[in-house]
């Protein structure tokens, strides 16, 4: 029969291990608020290409295009397309322009689409920011892994009018800190937008002409 003391000295021991118990691993950067703000606070510069596929219900085939972006703050913006179309829009000192190649030459573009392009840059460089917070038109919502997928953002519009034409936009990260993986743009379950970002660059100098109008 086993003893008093051998009993306490068992019970101490399973005590010790139920106490100390598995090892909890630290939240990634991206799956607190405060870990998202911080990466994006060491982030002075950004540099990545991108390939975006459109898909919409009316075509049978995805819409892709290839393309390049460069961001500086605290809210320097280069948003270029190469192909099929080349199309530069640029946001410095928070004015937004876009310039679209004909031939040999960039023409500026002023026609309605620029009103609504200036409110996704601006979008675009609070997020990168880690800003979130300061939109005025999505609310944001942090969303926890679950079920194999990582966490998340999710943004919902705030204005019900932008909710016919946008229902929400998800963004999620790399493992490496600040860098964004990708955006997808959900106007509905059959007409999505998705920007995979590919060989980001962090940190690196970027020249003032980078953010000029393309000659």
């Amino acid at each position: 029969m086993i003893g008093v003391r051998a009993w306490s000295r068992a019970i101490a021991g399973l005590s010790l291990v139920v106490l100390a118990g598995p090892a909890v691993a630290a939240p990634a950067w991206y799956e607190t608020w405060e870990g998202i703000r911080a990466a994006a606070a060491t982030a002075k510069t950004i540099e990545t290409s991108f390939v975006q596929t459109r898909s919409l219900k009316i075509l049978s085939k995805p819409l892709v295009s290839r393309g390049m972006m460069a961001y500086r703050r605290p809210n320097d913006l280069r948003w270029e397309y190469q192909s099929p179309i080349e199309t530069v829009l640029i946001v410095r000192a928070g004015q937004v322009s876009r310039f679209i190649r004909h031939g040999a030459a960039w023409v500026p573009d002023a026609s309605a689409r620029l009103e609504a392009m200036k409110i996704v840059l601006g979008e675009i460089s609070l997020w990168l920011d880690g800003n979130f917070s300061a939109s005025r038109t999505f609310r944001p919502q942090l969303r926890p892994a679950q079920g194999g997928q990582r966490a998340y953002i999710e943004l919902l519009p705030v204005d019900p009018a932008l909710g016919k034409i946008i229902a929400r936009i998800t963004m999620t990260f790399a493992d490496k800190p600040g860098v964004l993986d990708a955006i997808d743009i959900v106007e509905d379950k059959d007409n999505v937008t998705h920007i995979a970002f590919e060989n980001q660059r962090l940190g690196g100098t970027i020249p003032d002409a980078r953010f000029e109008p393309p000659r």
